[in-house]
């Protein structure tokens, strides 16, 4: 019943928006055409590549958040440069606290895997 187990997995990353609606539902097109292909339920050596790859994308959408958020900081900077209203200052200062968050969130996670 590995299928099932992994299955409930995909699910369960899925609803903690560790995968996105596509991303899962390819993951699962491939689960199950594995499944199809192998023809043995429960063999775990054929899941292993998957949980693999689960991990391995994990960081790299932490990555690219933490990018993108540095670059809408910026942006926001120049728009506090030009403009220095309340509102454009505030917006670059809740900028910059979700860029840092999202840093340390990308830099947390990769502190434990070396360990």
């Amino acid at each position: 019943m590995a299928i099932a187990t992994d299955l409930e997995k995909l699910v369960s990353f899925r609803d903690h928006g560790d995968l996105s609606q596509a991303e899962f539902e390819k993951v699962k097109e491939r689960l199950l055409s594995e499944e199809a292909t192998s023809g043995s339920v429960g063999d775990e050596t054929d899941q292993l590549p998957l949980r693999k790859q689960l991990k391995e994308d994990k960081p790299k959408r932490g990555l690219l958040i933490a990018v993108l958020s540095t670059i809408a900081a910026i942006f926001s900077a120049g728009s506090a440069v030009i403009d220095p209203s309340p509102l454009s200052l505030l917006a670059f200062a809740l900028f910059i606290v979700a860029s840092t968050l999202n840093w340390i969130q990308f830099i947390k996670p990769s502190q434990g895997r070396d360990n």
